[in-house]
């Protein structure tokens, strides 16, 4: 997989070290084991072997058969038990119904804990912070640089070098997507990983195939022809918006669609890190000007407080005609049972700038350990087990993933087969070549920041140039204070 370090500025020169080694009491949504497959509830099985429910190995989701390759002691922790603290989130829906082969393949019982995003990532902090380490294993975000430089996460190449958990023919961690890899290291800012990625969001654009052939209108491959798109559906359209896009507030909300724009527009964030964020830039004010016209002229009412559910929702119900969204969180609500668009819903690369590259934004979703954790190596053990080939082609093709981290699943013809050729070729490309956002350790603080001046534009109260100027002082003015 090709090195290109243009695409990840702050990649460091042993960024990929470990692959050449040979790589809360009463807490909510309490279960045990891997049933309960909607990620939210649910009593499971037991880590006697078995599958829970008296079942043989024969009847396990994943033959144990499938990691005989590996050179690892899978036992030696028998008898031990983990606790997972997790988001309620589609990758715990697809991975659950095979904690049953983890289980008769280690020994270790698994214990979830699933929450609500917010109320996760409250419970997290507390968990970390006070060193109470409940949380054997968590998903990591956004918070990963803080939670690294605050000394709450423990980084995973110890484990790597360590022969009795880790086998590099078997886990193969270069079909690991670049971004993903990059993103596990801290976005380039750390040397070590920072936990294993799990799961991948890619911006695509999904448009309506039946108002397109109504209104004659050709698929966008610019930004300008996006809105031109827009245009016509809005106006022609007594009962349908031109389009949809987040413009809530948060980190991962509206700012998560606008760097893309940015970056296409040749700006990006911080141009001299930690002094100057670019956010004053003519590129990334052109970018705010341009998305805040498109939802204020073509967008719903209340475009501002958008969430990215309610952008699914306006789609997934047909009230738009197209957006800009992540391919993997929004393929399966738009083509699923409850979907009015699932007959005429389309796929297609994120729209760039005239004459310029293709360049989405990318969102890894990872799983880490902390520093206090009670049983990191058992924790390393499902974190490998989890994100392995044979688990995860599992999971995206036999249960209800499609949002793969390896490059190998995407090429697998039975996930072709599943997902569609357009959906996996079109996610595949812009996979290749998708440039996440780097979450410098004060980037949940100013990248809040930067999301309200931006959500203020969208509502109408400030100019988006003058909203980004003030976006850029509270960025500087957070790391000078």
């Amino acid at each position: 997989m090709a090195d290109d370090s243009s695409r990840y500025p702050q990649k460091r020169r042993k960024f990929l070290k470990a692959t050449s080694v040979g790589l809360l009491g009463g807490l909510a949504g309490c279960t045990r084991g891997g049933s309960g497959g909607d990620g939210g509830g649910g009593n499971g099985s037991s880590g006697d072997g078995s599958s829970g429910d008296g079942s043989s190995e024969e009847d396990l989701p994943i033959p144990l058969s499938e990691y005989d390759s590996a050179d690892i002691d899978w036992q030696q922790f028998e008898g031990d038990t983990i606790n997972i603290g997790a988001v309620q989130h589609p990758w715990v829906s697809a991975i659950k119904p095979a904690i049953p082969t983890f289980e008769a393949l280690t020994g270790i019982d698994v214990q979830w804990n699933i929450l609500p995003e917010n109320q996760f990532r409250t419970k997290r902090q507390t968990d970390a912070s006070t060193g109470a380490g409940q949380f054997d294993v968590f998903f990591m975000d956004q918070v990963v640089n803080q939670f690294r430089e605050e000394g709450w996460l423990q980084p995973l190449d110890p484990y790597f070098n360590d022969g009795s958990l880790y086998d590099e023919s078997f886990y193969k961690p270069n079909d690991l997507f670049e971004s993903s890899r990059w993103q596990a290291h801290g976005g380039g800012y750390s040397d070590q990983w920072t936990g294993l990625p799990i799961t991948v969001e890619v911006q695509t654009q999904f448009y309506r195939q039946d108002l397109y052939d109504k209104h004659g209108l050709e698929v966008a491959e610019t930004w300008q022809q996006h809105r031109e798109n827009a245009k016509v559906i809005h106006e022609e359209e007594s009962d349908i918006v031109g389009t949809a896009g987040r413009g809530q507030k948060g980190y991962g909300m509206n700012i998560y669609i606008l760097n893309t724009l940015l970056r296409q527009t040749g700006s990006k964030l911080w141009t001299d890190f930690p002094n100057d964020s670019g956010l004053d830039t003519d590129g990334v004010a052109k970018a705010a000007e341009y998305y805040t016209s498109l939802l204020q002229d073509y967008g719903p009412d209340g475009a501002s407080t958008q969430t990215w559910s309610d952008v699914l929702a306006t789609m997934q119900e047909g009230r738009t005609g197209h957006i800009v969204a992540d391919a993997n969180m929004f393929w399966g609500g738009l083509t699923n049972d409850e979907s009015s668009v699932k007959d005429t819903v389309q796929i297609a690369k994120v729209p760039k700038p005239e004459g310029g590259e293709l360049n989405p934004n990318a969102f890894n979703w990872q799983i880490s350990t902390s520093t206090n954790a009670s049983n990191s190596e058992q924790a390393f053990l499902f974190m490998l087990w989890a994100t392995s080939p044979p688990t995860d082609l599992w999971i995206n093709t036999e249960s209800s993933g499609v949002f793969s981290v390896r490059e190998s699943t995407w090429e697998n013809d039975d996930y072709i087969s599943k997902v569609g050729e357009d959906y996996a070729s079109v996610s595949l490309e812009s996979l290749k070549v998708a440039s996440p956002d780097p979450f410098d350790r004060k980037y949940p603080e100013w990248g809040q920041r930067y999301s309200e001046e931006l959500q203020r534009a969208i509502a109408g109260q400030k100019e988006a140039a003058k909203a980004m100027r003030d976006a850029a002082s509270a960025a500087e003015d957070i790391y000078s204070g």
